[in-house]
């Protein structure tokens, strides 16, 4: 078969989907999906046609453009795990439109850089949130992530200012995971010693 590899669209969807139905061996094939012929875009309609795979978990992590309306159609997939690892960066109106996914698990650790919008839309996502791309985030950021209810991964931060940490440590979810963290104050430890959820880091000294 012979596809673009910029954009997904709603044929070319259905014809792939076709394919991964047609034995055991392509239905395997299918965890790693879309990915196999990394698509960098994809349309409104094909968007809907992938959210209405039935494909779980879905990887989408070629994808380094969504756009608002496209991201409200995969944040209708069933399934309980949605990968877009391949964004780079994202609109506060795409974050809110992909938060609505009531899935297990949001994987976004393609994102580098977390403004304070963006991270108050993903905040309303009520699963395990994953941002490991993310190497360091400012106090607004981290303010703006503290009433996420689920759990929170960001173990790509290599250093937490105390004011940072003072301020995860208000995380209001089920945990947090930090496990990329190198070096921490006595401030920042005593801050999050007051997580009242579970805490997930290793450190190599102080």
């Amino acid at each position: 078969m012979q596809y673009p590899t910029n954009i997904l669209d709603a044929p070319i969807a259905t014809e792939l989907l076709a394919f991964f139905d047609e034995n055991p061996v392509n239905k395997m094939l299918s965890f790693v999906g879309f990915d196999l012929l990394t698509f960098d875009g994809i349309t409104d309609e094909a968007a809907s046609v992938v959210a209405e795979s039935g494909l779980d978990p879905l990887y989408l992590d070629s994808l380094k453009l969504l756009s608002p309306e496209a991201a409200r159609r995969l944040a209708r997939f069933k399934g309980g795990f949605l990968s877009l690892c391949g964004l780079e960066e994202m609109s506060p109106e795409v974050a809110a439109a992909i938060a609505e996914y009531r899935g297990s698990v949001l994987s976004l650790n393609g994102l580098v850089d977390l403004t304070p919008e963006v991270a108050a839309e993903l905040s309303r996502f009520p699963g395990l949130l994953t941002l490991n791309g993310i190497m360091a985030i400012s106090v607004a950021t981290a303010d703006a992530l503290v009433p996420h209810r689920g759990d929170l991964v960001l173990d790509g931060l290599l250093h937490l200012p105390d004011d940072v940490a003072e301020a995860l440590s208000k995380h209001e979810g089920k945990s947090l995971s930090l496990e990329s963290l190198r070096f921490m104050s006595d401030a920042a430890v005593q801050a999050l010693a007051g997580y009242r959820g579970k805490l997930e880091m290793m450190t190599d000294g102080e």
